[in-house]
């Protein structure tokens, strides 16, 4: 008997197409939103986490304790001493990938071209090493990006400080700061290049110039503020930081200096629980909206078929078979509908995990304006991230809910008389 229930299943879900395919639509839409939803923001923590990573904390940061407390004023005086010899004392762990070592300086500058005069950050970089790393040149909108290991008084800066000072490439840009022993510094750069990332932060207030030449503004010889080390395995950051300290101690400047690897680093401690928050809430409103969706599609259609059953029930089919046959249908109905749906979704969201999409286009300037960060943390492109995971758990969640959603329905209509199906007086 089991085998012609599912026999019987199968004819009858095609029997009425009308009603199975609007049933069917409704599942594929909503399986489709959940994995794409579930892809989306996987991917956008995988990106917050990896850009916090690339532009401010490295794998394991090396940072003097005091500056690491007051960050949010860049302090010229609290630097790490020494990090030449740091770079040649990492070195020799083959578990460090050298080619992406950092050493940076940030500083805040007064900056002068002809009558316009604006303030803003100005950040020293390796520019040949950092090119892995920021990946800045893929941003410049204007000019290019440093040229050759020398690359000289050039700089390169965001495009609406730009525009506030009327900058244009190859102009000249007076900097002006105070050094670490509180004097008066100033030396023009050649604007190189303009690069704009589509967040008003980064866009208005940031300037980047040469390593050498940041720190002969600020008079601190080989020192610099942030030094960051990257891992061929990420993962296993917290054990390198302790070797690391070990191996730099004395060149580092010893109880002063803290090597934190990115696990622990506040602004990724207090950022990511945050947006996992955030998108997680958001997240499962989706997967609820979806979930009653499936409920009352599932409801309607089995409320819809009291005739069906009566007749069923007319032939001689027991309350355990007419319950066991709606459960079927329901099975294939979640089946064909969440396969497709996660077959649907995961395709589109596996190909924008390719190519990605540029919400900004999607967005008012105005709106991309408001978006302002103490870092940007993110560029305006966006790569969803699907899985094999994604995909099985967001079917057999779809599975789930269709069956779930006629277990009530199917119980009710299996203990009715035909007469009653007949007139259609059943309360559900």
């Amino acid at each position: 008997m089991l085998k012609n229930i599912f026999k019987f299943a199968w004819r009858n879900i095609w029997r009425n197409k009308r009603r199975t395919a609007l049933t069917l639509l409704a599942l594929v839409i909503g399986i489709s939103c959940v994995v794409f939803a579930r892809s989306y923001v996987a991917g956008l923590m995988n990106t917050v986490t990896e850009s916090l990573v690339k532009m401010q904390t490295g794998h394991v940061r090396i940072a003097h304790k005091e500056y690491l407390r007051m960050e949010r004023i860049l302090p010229k005086e609290f630097m790490v001493e020494g990090s030449e010899k740091i770079n040649t004392a990492l070195q020799k762990d083959k578990e460090i990938d050298m080619r992406l070592f950092s050493q940076r300086v940030k500083f805040h500058v007064m900056m002068s071209h002809g009558d316009y005069n604006e303030s803003g950050i100005a950040v020293g970089i390796d520019t040949m090493a950092e090119e892995k790393n920021l990946k800045l040149s893929g941003s410049i909108v204007s000019g290019s990006y440093f040229k050759g290991e020398d690359p000289g008084l050039n700089m390169i800066i965001g495009s609406k400080l730009a525009k506030k000072l009327n900058l244009k490439v190859n102009d000249e840009l007076l900097l002006v700061t105070t050094d670490i022993n509180f004097s008066t510094y100033a030396l023009p750069f050649n604007v190189a290049g303009i690069y704009e990332t589509g967040f008003s932060t980064m866009d208005k207030l940031m300037l980047y110039i040469p390593l050498k030449h940041a720190r002969k503004m600020l008079d601190c010889g080989t020192a610099s503020h942030d030094v960051l080390v990257y891992l061929n395995d990420p993962s296993k950051a917290v054990a390198a930081a302790k070797k690391i300290k070990a191996m730099i101690g004395a060149e580092a400047g010893g109880g002063e200096i803290s090597v934190v690897p990115w696990q622990e680093d506040g602004m990724i401690a207090d950022t990511l629980p945050m947006m996992q928050s955030v998108y997680g809430k958001m997240l499962g409103i989706i997967i609820l909206v979806v979930a009653l969706v499936i409920l009352n599609t599932m409801l309607m259609a089995v409320m819809e078929r009291y005739h069906e059953i009566g007749v069923m029930k007319a032939m001689g089919f027991k309350n355990r078979e007419s319950f066991m046959m709606i459960m079927v249908e329901a099975l294939y109905i979640g089946v064909i509908g969440s396969l497709t749906g996660g077959i649907l979704g995961g395709s589109f969201a596996a190909y924008l995990e390719k190519t990605g999409f540029d919400f900004s286009k999607m967005m008012d300037e105005t709106v991309m304006e408001k978006v302002d960060m103490p870092i940007p943390i993110f560029g305006t492109m966006l790569y969803p991230d699907f899985s094999a995971v994604i995909f099985v758990t967001s079917v057999i969640f779809g599975i789930i809910v269709t069956l779930l959603a006629v277990i009530y329905p199917a119980m009710k209509s299996s203990r009715m008389q035909p007469v009653d199906a007949f007139r259609s007086q059943l309360s559900i």
